[in-house]
């Protein structure tokens, strides 16, 4: 047990988790609507590669009016979730501040309608400006203002496309 567990670990270099929230618009077989959500995901280097990390996250988006205080009897508030799986490279422009961008696979439940509950495959892409509040190499905190864009090729074609503020905790 003790060796699988020195191995598994030893296979991940320098893990990060994170959350970051949104500002947006989401849509499947419909107009575009304004969303809010966040994001929350599991970030981390693996044995093979030192330039490019892996993500795995969770989003979830909804229409932005589902949280403003209005009478909800018998409203339907579009949103959308997606498991993603994306790879990051990070380009220092000047430490601390650095440009970090991604693409990978999503795995999206399109909800616009409240009679659509679609799950798809698509391809997400990142794009982020950020400040790193650590001394290089060391634990500590990033964070970074950035555009998620991503789209389905299957059934409603559902895509989005999110302002978001990130936070990175780094151990």
């Amino acid at each position: 047990m003790f060796l699988i567990t020195g191995i598994a670990v030893a296979q991940i270099s320098s893990p990060a988790i994170g959350a970051s929230f949104h500002l947006g618009d989401i849509q499947g077989n419909s107009a575009s609507v304004a969303s809010t959500g966040a994001t929350f995901f599991f970030d981390f280097y693996p044995w093979f590669e030192n330039d490019v990390s892996f993500r795995a996250g969770f989003t979830y988006s909804q229409k932005v009016e589902k949280f403003l205080p209005e009478n909800r009897t018998g409203r339907y508030y579009p949103f959308i979730k997606f498991f993603s799986l994306k790879g990051f490279i990070r380009q220092d422009i000047s430490f601390p501040v650095y440009l970090e961008e991604g693409a990978g696979i999503i795995y999206l439940n399109d909800r616009t309608f409240s009679d659509t509950n679609l799950w798809e495959v698509g391809v997400g892409f990142n794009f982020l400006c950020g400040y790193d509040f650590r001394k290089i190499g060391s634990r500590g905190t990033t964070i970074g203002l950035g555009i998620d864009y991503g789209v389905t090729f299957t059934n409603s074609t559902a895509n989005y496309f999110l302002f978001y503020a990130q936070v990175q905790y780094h151990f």
